[in-house]
């Protein structure tokens, strides 16, 4: 079934102006609305897509990063690269997660919801890079990366220091990853936005929002490769969208392009040093797409799939602490400390080193309990059956009460467990979350 985003697109080639479905469309092609948008709803439109697609892109690369193997293992020069993969490919998450959260800003600022949702990918509609897929880290996956981050001048008439065949190589393991479909390139998609909210009004973008955005003091970590851009009238939108775009491909010219801190060139020499010959294995040989249910690529194990389950539950209480957070207006002052959404905050940054945590412990455990099982379990990141916040702030704080209490009882199964793993680490955790419900219990009951 075709999803409800995308059951009305259509896709014009901008060489000869036809529409086309998207099986007939060209690489050329972009989707267009039939019948068409009013200009602001189709800047709504794309800013929901850049959404799913940055979180979906934050969630893969934190997977592939997480896939590789401890670098002690390894003798020192490859121990050295896989500790440059991991922090390179960490990085670009990070700045992954900030262009989601300008994303918001964007949002905010034209007076549309915020959108943390997750598209899998489902289908090729021009502007999604490639299937959504939980895969360790690979030459393949690296390549694929590669293309979707590729500036559009390597796309189409090479770059400096890199080769025509190389590119073409390039191409060809993204779509062999892709399950044979074409992958495309995330710039295209801010081309676009940029294209529509050029026509859009001044007075479409409200300057007043932005005390209800996210700032870089708060989110940016004092790390300025983050970007947390405000927005309050259309020359910074554009700039925002500009500035997103360029992290990820680098500056758009022959002569800039090969910039190194880019999110193109840190998966293009991933890619350049990956080994396929086979000669030693940096990641896990783990289960793809992973999930806690008993079919398919389900982890089973009784041990792996607590773990598992836990790692959903944070996942769940990191996105909706952060939507809370963002529905809090920010304080005048620079100081968070002692207020709402500061609290949120930090609760929210306490969730991202639970997740790396657990993911990192998931892939030492087997996935099944077979007795001939040689594949390690995987973090499923598996998206909650609902990112709606309630109405009422009061009810919004015992939302956060009850995430605590459904993740305690998980931790509470996994210390009751024989010799389980990390047994000081769900203690510290169980402390921390009977703290955070007391706290939110007196909040919501204000």
């Amino acid at each position: 079934m075709k999803p409800l985003r995308s059951r009305h697109l259509l896709f014009r080639s901008l060489s000869t102006g036809a529409l086309h479905t998207w099986q007939t469309a060209g690489a050329d092609a972009v989707p267009v609305h039939d019948p068409p948008l009013a200009p602001r709803d189709e800047a709504v439109f794309l800013l929901n897509i850049a959404a799913e697609v940055e979180h979906s892109l934050m969630v893969q690369y934190l997977f592939g990063a997480y896939s590789l193997r401890d670098p002690g293992q390894f003798a020192d020069d490859k121990a050295a690269l896989v500790r440059d993969w991991r922090k390179a490919i960490t990085t670009v998450a990070r700045e992954e997660m900030g262009h989601l959260v300008t994303v918001q800003n964007l949002l905010r600022s034209l007076g549309a919801p915020l959108s943390l949702a997750r598209d899998e990918f489902p289908m090729n509609t021009g502007f999604y890079p490639f299937a959504f897929r939980l895969e360790p880290l690979s030459k393949n996956s690296a390549a694929k990366y590669a293309f979707a981050e590729m500036p559009p001048i390597a796309a189409a008439e090479g770059i400096d220091g890199v080769a025509a065949a190389e590119i073409d190589d390039i191409s060809k393991r993204a779509d062999e990853d892709n399950t044979g479909q074409p992958v495309n390139r995330v710039g295209k998609l801010y081309e676009q936005l940029q294209t529509v909210i050029k026509s859009l009004p001044a007075s479409e973008f409200s300057a007043g929002s932005v005390s209800q955005q996210a700032r870089f003091d708060e989110w940016g970590l004092g790390q300025h490769d983050i970007l947390i851009l405000s927005v309050g009238k259309r020359s910074e939108a554009l700039d925002a969208l500009n500035k997103i775009a360029e992290q990820g491909e680098g500056p758009v010219t022959t002569a800039a392009a090969a910039d190194p801190g880019s999110h193109f060139q840190r998966f293009l020499n991933i890619y350049r040093q990956f080994p396929d010959d086979n000669s030693w294995q940096p990641a896990f040989l783990a289960i793809e797409d992973p999930n806690v249910r008993t079919s398919g690529m389900g982890i089973t194990q009784p041990e792996a799939r607590l773990w598992a389950q836990l790692l959903n539950a944070r996942y769940r209480r990191l996105l909706m602490t952060l939507r809370h957070a963002l529905e809090i207006e920010a304080p005048a002052q620079t100081d968070l400390k002692g207020t709402a959404r500061g609290l949120l905050m930090s609760w929210a940054f306490s969730e991202m080193y639970q997740l790396r945590s657990i993911a990192s412990l998931l892939f030492t455990l087997p996935a099944t309990a077979a007795a001939d099982e040689k594949r390690p379990a995987a973090p499923p990141f598996e998206m909650p059956s609902s990112l709606s916040l309630p109405t009422l702030e009061a009810d919004r704080w015992r939302q956060q009460s009850s995430m605590l209490q459904s993740a305690e009882m998980i931790v509470a199964t996994l210390i009751a467990l024989p010799a389980t793993r990390g047994a000081d680490f769900l203690k510290g955790m169980a402390e921390a979350d009977a703290e955070a419900a007391q706290i939110a219990n007196r909040v919501g009951s204000q």
